[in-house]
């Protein structure tokens, strides 16, 4: 198979900057990386923001023979100013669980660059093209992982929403002898990417789930 790229530029904004549906993260998609490049450097030199940018992307998109986007994804990071900051940062991902009825999704992301931290993605719609919004959470501690949008808006949980998580993730699922909840489910579908590519990064099914209920930016 022939594998060809598109280049989608995105704009990540910090969480407290976030206001509802004016937050514009993609910025569009290109053919060609330099058209891409060009375009970020403008819409950084000639941007009149109303809340904080965290940093740009150029999201490096393969397509296979059927002109449809992969899972596995490359990204160049940028600062504000334009500068390069981080090089082909690679991210793979694989669905977890959903539910129709609370209207959430839950993807693992396997984040292959320098920093290799283990996350997973809450989607507001249990079909994700559908969402408007995500969070970034740690497998690890209860705190976010800014990352690339996606063309969603940040998602900081209220109370509320903390609550319904840390019930979904407790809730039943069975899919092999190791899973029997939701969070086991995202912990099987995080392994499942790093298998046979970085396994020493592999999580214990047996991992505590952090308190999501102090979930913070900090």
């Amino acid at each position: 198979m022939y594998l060809t790229y598109v280049y989608q530029l995105v704009a990540t904004i910090l969480p407290n900057g976030v206001d509802g549906e004016k937050v514009q993260h993609d910025l569009g998609i290109w053919t060609k990386l330099r058209d891409a490049k060009k375009q970020m450097k403008d819409f950084v030199r000639n941007g009149n923001f109303y809340c904080p940018v965290y940093c740009y992307s150029i999201q490096f998109l393969p397509l296979n023979d059927d002109l449809e986007y992969q899972s596995e994804r490359k990204m160049n990071v940028y600062s504000p100013d334009g500068k390069l900051q981080i090089k082909e940062f690679n991210m793979i991902s694989c669905g977890a669980t959903w539910s129709e009825e609370l209207y959430l999704n839950i993807r693992a992301f396997v984040d292959m660059g320098p920093q290799k931290k283990s996350y997973f993605v809450l989607y507001n719609h249990w079909r994700p093209g559908l969402a408007t919004k995500c969070a970034r959470i740690s497998f690890l501690e209860p705190k976010y992982e800014l990352g690339a949008s996606y063309n969603k808006s940040i998602w900081v949980l209220n109370d509320r929403e903390k609550e319904i998580l840390c019930n979904f993730l407790k809730s039943p699922k069975e899919r092999n002898e190791d899973v029997h909840n939701v969070w086991q489910a995202a912990i099987f579908a995080f392994n499942n990417e790093v298998e046979g590519v970085d396994e020493s990064r592999t999580l214990p099914y047996d991992l505590p789930m952090p308190d999501y209920r102090k979930l913070s930016n900090n």
